[in-house]
């Protein structure tokens, strides 16, 4: 066999390999056996699991609710912390001079980290920065990359479809354990109206909230007498859900690091750290430098600037993990098998950038903001 000959049968057996896990899977066999991907109900507010949460027994308030992004927010928690335990105690308190796999990659990670941070802030400062640096930027990694977790966003809590969404048929795979049952390829589902879902809980018990009591007659009643799993519509709310993918998170993110940034301005240097916002050294200073002035117009725009830290910070890590959410589950949706598996690849650089620049952003404003504001020196 040739060369060419070779080639020729690598390349058809590369398209048949493809038919049959881009197009005969996800559009043939996956529907014929009520597989077939079907598009989430996708919202930019964290979904409820338990209305009026009392954790631990505490009542927080009646609007105090778990929500499945908490549950993300929680495990990743979890999850650094172990990571810390394990590197510590593994290490012998970090006193083991040969290290094992773990602890290794875990120096190589947090040495080349300290060392950045170390560069940037200067070696003063940098043992005090380095663990806020370091526990944003693993939280948010471990945090993003739930995303490529099998289970997360597809295994919740399953009930009848809300108001103003679409739905899916089901069938139930054991007890307390269902599925949607979608027989059709590139199906969005079909609509669900408030009466059609207080109907759907009267007849199931699959619902939740102030509508798990309702009942009424609906358009759809009639088809009541049948398989109410096949008659009505439902839809699941994942259990967890990353956690960057509510604003909530981001924001309080935000503000956390705001926060440090202040204070170590602040630290640094004293009320003199004011000077950036309100030019009184330049105002005193007006008769030797009169363009001083200008910075009359800086200081309000360097307020400005301060606060849209919070903003660009926070929306910038929302809208990246918000928006590669919804991407896997489009590209499920139009082709269940296969080529999704190039966009969790992305999925996980993506989440991988974003920590860091999460981190770097805020470590960079805490350099800057400890620095002293320009043109405060009198020459001599």
């Amino acid at each position: 066999m040739t060369t060419n000959q070779r080639g020729l049968v690598v390349l058809v057996g590369l398209l048949v390999f493809a038919a049959v896990v881009c197009v005969a899977t996800p559009f043939i066999w996956l529907p014929g056996s009520g597989l077939a991907a079907g598009i989430p109900v996708i919202q930019v507010p964290g979904e409820i699991l338990i209305h009026h949460w009392k954790p631990l027994g505490i009542d927080l308030g009646a609007d105090f609710n778990l929500i499945n992004t908490m549950v993300a927010l929680f495990i990743a928690d979890v999850i650094v912390a172990l990571i810390a335990v394990i590197g510590f105690f593994g290490s012998r308190r970090w006193t083991k001079e040969v290290p094992g796999r773990f602890q290794g990659m875990l120096e190589l990670i947090v040495g080349g980290l300290f060392g950045f941070v170390k560069n940037t802030a200067g070696s003063k400062n940098a043992r005090a920065i380095f663990p806020l640096v370091a526990t944003i930027f693993f939280f948010l990694l471990i945090g993003n990359w739930m995303s490529v977790i099998p289970g997360v966003e597809s295994i919740g809590l399953f009930h009848c479809a809300h108001p103003n969404t679409n739905g899916y048929q089901a069938v139930q795979i054991g007890d307390n354990w269902y599925r949607l049952d979608n027989t059709k390829a590139l199906f969005g589902g079909d609509p669900v109206s408030l009466a059609y879902e207080e109907e759907c809980v009267a007849a199931t018990g699959l619902g939740e909230g102030e509508h798990a009591a309702a009942a009424t007659e609906g358009e759809h009643a009639a088809e009541g007498e049948g398989d109410p799993l096949q008659t009505y519509r439902f839809h699941i709310t994942p259990f967890v859900r990353p956690a960057a993918t509510d604003l909530n998170l981001t924001i309080g993110l935000a503000l956390i690091s705001f926060f440090f940034i202040q204070y170590y301005g602040f630290k640094e240097q004293g009320l003199n750290y004011l000077q950036k916002f309100i030019p009184v050294h330049s105002l005193g200073n007006l008769s030797k430098k009169p363009l001083g002035a200008i910075d009359l117009i800086v200081g309000p725009l360097e307020f400005v600037s301060e606060l849209s830290k919070i903003v660009s910070l926070s929306f910038r890590l929302f809208g990246n993990i918000f928006a590669g959410g919804i991407l896997i589950a489009v590209m499920l949706f139009l082709v269940g098998t296969g080529l999704p598996v190039i966009f969790y690849a992305l999925e996980l650089i993506v989440g991988l950038a974003q920590a860091l620049v999460f981190a770097v952003l805020t470590l960079v404003f805490i350099a800057q903001a400890m620095e002293g504001h320009h043109g405060d020196e009198e020459s001599h």
